[in-house]
């Protein structure tokens, strides 16, 4: 009788454990679409920018304000502690955050020295690097799945 009782309560104890890394798979893996899509929306915006030949003083305060957003964002997803089984994931992603990270700091220091142009989004490779973010929607739903 207290063997069984003993069995129980070691299922029960890493079951509980199972219960909670699937908890915490879930939990990320909804963290990581809110985070790929915010970044997919931020792609877009930046991509506007793109087009345009010259920047008025509206745009310049519009871009600032929004790659203060974008930093903001890759910080706090940086510091999600992954579940194991989304580990390679994550540093995957943070990887490219690192990327856009630099690429903010460039693009900062430009606007301080009045050198920024639109043409700055494609030398600094900001709108690539976040389209590659959004290329982890699908390996998220793999995780998810």
């Amino acid at each position: 009788m207290r063997l069984l009782l003993i069995a129980v309560s070691f299922l029960l104890i890493t079951g509980c454990g199972v219960i909670d890394e699937v908890n915490q798979t879930v939990d990320y893996g909804k963290k990581t679409k809110d985070y790929v899509s915010t970044m997919a929306s931020y792609q877009d915006d930046v991509s506007n920018y793109m087009n345009k030949d010259q920047f008025t003083e509206q745009d310049l305060e519009d871009i600032k304000a929004m790659i203060e957003e974008i930093e903001t964002e890759v910080k706090a997803f940086n510091e999600i502690e992954p579940p194991s089984v989304a580990s390679g994931l994550h540093s995957e992603i943070e990887r490219h955050n690192d990327q856009v990270l630099e690429a903010i700091d460039e693009a900062n220091r430009q606007m301080n020295q009045g050198q920024f142009d639109a043409s700055a989004f494609e030398e600094l490779e900001i709108a690539k690097t976040l389209a590659e973010l959004k290329s982890y929607r699908d390996k998220v739903d793999e995780y998810m799945n």
